[in-house]
């Protein structure tokens, strides 16, 4: 790392003897709205090199003052300026939105891959047209469903948002809600996600070579900037699901200064549920909802200071009561997220932007069981994970060949998992619970994405990080290093290593991503989990928008955890999750193929992956490598969003992928239990007989892990979109079906006596979404 600071310090007094005399810095936004368009391209007029603007629609660029400077962005009309005299002040760029073939404005249209000429592979800019307009499950667009799409990224249970990348867990994605982590991104038990679609402005999903300026995970970043609202107008928008409302306001709170956004989605299945158990007249209640809010406001001090003030709340609640008898029972879960984020950017020089920022990020969750009659027993377990963090980021441009990137981050870790307490007729006990863990981390990283000819590109950096626990410190050094090299104006071919560190875990029970399961940190008998990887991919844009890659990987992982044989959440509760747990190593390997059509009156990509995970530990299956249980060897997908007229538009996604391994039993046997010849069906309660009989003389042998698959998984999704001019605004219905040949996918399996059976949760699902803009 020291050498990378050594390196920087070179380059930096480079740039001020750079043959250029003039420095053009400001930013590019939209004319319409005010806000900031990331990633538009500037450069000058017949030059090779040009930059992009960062995430907050900033640039610097030395030019000459007999240049001219072309500005474009995807799905906007290009800007050209002439530069006539020196620039001292930042510039504000407004692009106007292009206009289609069909005669409406084309806004936000980002292809799906990123360009083969940047150094990065694997990064994809998820496009939220498409997203907004694909075949969704009841109706709600979500965009990590989208990124399950993609090749390399495998889906967890059927229908879950859960995200499984190169053969990783869902642990090993770090989400980035405007800089904040979210550890926990499923609503509705995983069937949905937390992200709004319409509050967001940008969804960047990184997984082939990681940048040194992220950290913390090992297998991909979800990179989401919330929009930051329209500064010119108020407008709005609402959306009704058969299973949500989505309202959306902004506007300027003073015009070109101030703005503000707020967004807010909320279900109706609990008003449903209750509403049909009234008119049932029935005694047994249930009741689930969810809810999220996304708000954000955007404030200009002047042409070289803005804040940025943004929050999310959203919770979860599931509830349930029964009345047998004299006898009540009822059981309740509920979790939730909560971020605040505080940013502020200052434009330091011409070549210098900085962008300071301040989160605080809370996760939690709780479960009540209570059960009231002769004899009564109350349950409640709770766990959370808390951060508080200062980070800096530095963006300097110091000449057109040489872009840097450098910053640091302090974060404090509070983990609270498994406090428990158990309360009964005869006993009212607390658990010891697992105390608060607290836990300090520092970072810093340095990256250069260097042009260093005509053909060969690089982005080099490095990442640091400490984790202070338990008075141990554990330190990692993470080099990070991609390249690209043009084989002609149309086809590249790239390759990356990335060493990742990750100074936490989740412990988890299940592929539906539940939120019972439990972040943990690092402890000093729990090393970090480490992964080092190495892709190599070639990329080629064909005539007609369309676009073509191939991508190899190879990963290997260091210190995963997994539950012990015989434990989990649910049990052994006097124990201490750090001796419940093994800790082991995998590898995971595979080749991925990706055809994309950006442009035009019909647009899609088709997806293929083919890959194989294990992994191994030295006590559990007898220490011999096996499948993950998200390993599947194939994954196919098909994505395809076709306008057949001006306001109406069909879209489609299939979908193909190997089965889940899992662990079944081959053969069963009696087990042999001290004391179980005095229970006999003479001497017992008929509830005594029974029971002793289906635990201990049916016990299945389970000697291999994961040794059985699931028949293969097919869907196809179709929606019908119909949009109509108003006097006062745009409105939308949207006709959609799930699984429109109702092939029945396996979600679990379970034995029927002797005979394994499968239990099915989604068959054709049609529904019907109705939205408004104005």
């Amino acid at each position: 790392m020291n050498y990378f600071f050594l390196y920087l310090a070179l380059i930096i007094p480079i740039s001020s003897f750079a043959q250029r005399n003039v420095i053009i810095h400001g930013y590019v936004q939209d004319a319409h709205t005010g806000e900031k368009l990331i990633g538009a391209t500037i450069k000058a007029v017949g030059a090779t090199n040009g930059i992009t603007t960062n995430k907050f629609g900033f640039f610097s660029l030395p030019v000459s003052t007999t240049d001219s400077v072309q500005v474009s962005y995807v799905g906007y009309q290009s800007q050209r300026l002439t530069i006539a005299y020196a620039l001292n002040k930042p510039q504000i760029i407004n692009l106007q939105p292009a206009v289609n073939l069909l005669g409406t404005l084309v806004i936000r249209q980002s292809t799906g891959k990123d360009t083969y000429q940047e150094a990065t592979m694997g990064r994809f800019i998820i496009p939220l047209d498409m997203v907004r307009k694909a075949p969704a499950l009841l109706g709600e667009n979500d965009i990590l469903k989208t990124i399950q799409l993609l090749p390399g990224v495998q889906a967890g249970t059927e229908g879950t948002v859960g995200l499984n990348v190169r053969g990783g867990s869902p642990d090993q994605n770090l989400v980035l809600l405007d800089g904040i982590t979210l550890y926990n991104v499923n609503h509705l038990f995983g069937f949905f996600s937390v992200i709004n679609t319409d509050a967001v402005a940008q969804a960047d999903f990184l997984k082939g070579s990681i940048p040194a300026r992220y950290g913390g995970r090992l297998s991909s970043v979800l990179d989401i900037t919330m929009r930051e609202g329209n500064l010119q107008r108020w407008k709005g928008s609402f959306d009704l699901s058969p299973i949500a409302g989505r309202l959306t306001i902004e506007g300027p709170i003073k015009k070109d200064v101030t703005s503000i956004l707020l967004s807010a989605r909320r279900t109706w299945l609990d008003a449903l549920v209750w509403a049909g158990s009234r008119i049932g007249g029935n005694n047994n209640t249930s009741g689930y909802g969810f809810y999220d809010l996304n708000a954000k406001i955007n404030h200009k001090f002047s042409e070289k200071d803005r804040l940025y003030l943004s929050f999310y709340t959203g919770q979860d609640a599931f509830s349930a009561k029964n009345t047998v008898n004299d006898a009540q029972y009822s059981n309740s879960f509920d979790w939730g997220n909560r971020t605040l984020g505080l940013r502020w950017n200052h434009v330091y020089t011409n070549r210098l932007f900085g962008n300071l920022t301040a989160n605080l990020t809370n996760f939690s969750y709780a479960i009540n069981e209570e059960y009231k009659a002769k004899r009564y027993y109350v349950n409640r377990v709770s766990s959370g994970i808390r951060d508080v963090s200062l980070r800096t980021d530095f963006d300097y441009f110091a000449i057109t060949t040489h872009s840097v990137k450098f910053g640091g981050s302090y974060t404090h870790h509070t983990f609270s998992p498994e406090i428990k307490q158990f309360a009964a007729t005869t006993a009212d006990t607390t658990y010891q619970p697992t105390p608060p863990i607290q836990t300090d981390e520092l970072t810093a990283y340095a990256e250069d994405d260097w042009t260093i000819s005509s053909k060969l590109r690089a982005n080099i950096g490095g990442h640091y990080a400490n984790q202070f626990v338990n008075g141990q410190v554990w330190h990692s050094l993470q080099p990070r290093i991609s390249a690209r090299y043009l084989l002609d104006d149309e086809s590249s071919i790239k390759v990356s290593y990335n060493q990742m560190t990750q100074f936490l875990h989740l412990l988890t029970n299940s592929s539906v991503g539940l939120p019972t399961d439990l972040w943990v940190p690092v402890t000093d008998q729990i090393p970090p989990e480490k992964a080092h990887w190495w892709s190599v991919g070639y990329s080629r844009t064909l005539k007609n928008n369309w676009n073509i890659s191939v991508e190899g990987y190879y990963k290997r992982l260091q210190n995963v955890l997994d539950y012990k044989e015989g434990t989990s959440f649910q049990n052994n509760f006097s124990i201490p999750w750090y001796d419940r747990v093994s800790v082991g190593k995998g590898t995971s390997y595979g080749a991925e193929f990706y055809l994309e059509k950006t442009a035009g009156r019909t647009k899609g990509w088709l997806s293929y992956t083919l890959s194989k995970t294990d992994r191994q530990f030295d006590d559990i299956n007898g220490g011999r490598p096996f499948p993950f249980k998200f390993d599947r060897r194939h994954n196919l997908a098909i994505v395809v969003s076709h306008d057949i007229r001006r306001n109406k538009t069909l879209s489609a996604n299939f979908v193909f992928n190997t089965g889940t391994a899992l662990t079944v039993a081959g053969t069963r046997y009696t087990g042999d239990v001290p004391g179980s010849d005095l229970i006999t069906k003479e001497t017992s309660n008929e509830y005594t007989w029974r029971d002793w009989q289906s635990t201990y003389i049916n016990l299945p042998d389970l000697h291999e892990r994961n040794n059985f698959r699931t028949l293969d998984y097919h869907r196809l999704d179709i929606s019908y979109r119909i949009t109509k001019q108003k006097k006062h605004g745009e409105r939308s219905w949207v006709f959609s079906c799930y699984n429109l040949y109702n092939h029945l996918n396996p979600f679990y399996l379970y034995y029927d006596k002797t005979q394994l059976k499968q239990f099915s949760l989604f068959p054709a699902i049609p529904s019907i979404t109705y939205q408004y803009a104005f």
